[in-house]
């Protein structure tokens, strides 16, 4: 997904205005990781933000970390490749030993808590553990983890339409798997009330 320019006017008080971010979302192959960071990216332009989006595949059809890369701010951006991460989502252990170097002093790490049992320190960077599979789960689908992530990382953010978020769910999902749309909603409301309390804590 190349650079795009934004589209509309920029809330001053918006929380992303000031620098650029770098969120770096991972996980097994199936877990909808790639998606999830194309919706957020989709979100941030639709929002009025410049946007970059990479995907890596990898060897995710065998088991491995598939991953992605996204980048959002105000100025132009040149190598959409994160390397100081504002955000990390981590949904496994490998994912976890992988890509925790790229955090720096202020980061957030996000750690899906039932597939990484040990997390070590981090200083200077906040750690939020939540178990983003069971929550998913017991709100009706397991496999929509990836929407929690996705609305978790916009709340975070400060991406705060919450009718944007629901719009480009539906126009992604719901005609793909449209017995799901009203659960995929709910979760993603719910990703984004975590984000949202994560970033004012």
């Amino acid at each position: 997904m190349p650079t795009t320019s934004s589209r509309k006017k920029v809330r001053k008080n918006s929380s992303a205005v000031e620098a650029t971010r770098e969120i770096l979302l991972a996980g097994s192959g199936g877990q909808g990781l790639i998606l999830a960071g194309k919706m957020l990216a989709q979100a941030a332009v639709a929002e009025g933000f410049n946007a970059t989006y990479i995907p890596s595949y990898g060897a995710e059809v065998r088991g491995g970390t598939a991953h992605c890369h996204i980048k959002i701010g105000h100025r132009p951006i040149g190598s959409p490749i994160v390397e100081d991460a504002t955000i990390i989502v981590v949904m496994n252990e490998p994912s976890y030993r992988a890509f925790t170097p790229l955090l720096r002093k202020g980061s957030t790490l996000v750690v899906n808590s039932s597939l990484v049992p040990t997390i070590g320190k981090h200083p200077g960077v906040k750690v939020i553990e939540l178990d983003l599979t069971e929550i998913a789960s017991k709100m009706g689908s397991m496999r929509s983890a990836n929407m929690l992530v996705f609305g978790l990382c916009a709340g975070l953010l400060g991406i705060e339409d919450r009718k944007l978020l629901s719009g480009l769910l539906t126009d992604t999902l719901g005609k793909k798997n449209p017995a799901l749309l009203g659960t995929n909603l709910q979760i993603l409301a719910k990703g984004v009330d975590l984000g949202e309390a994560a970033a004012k804590s």
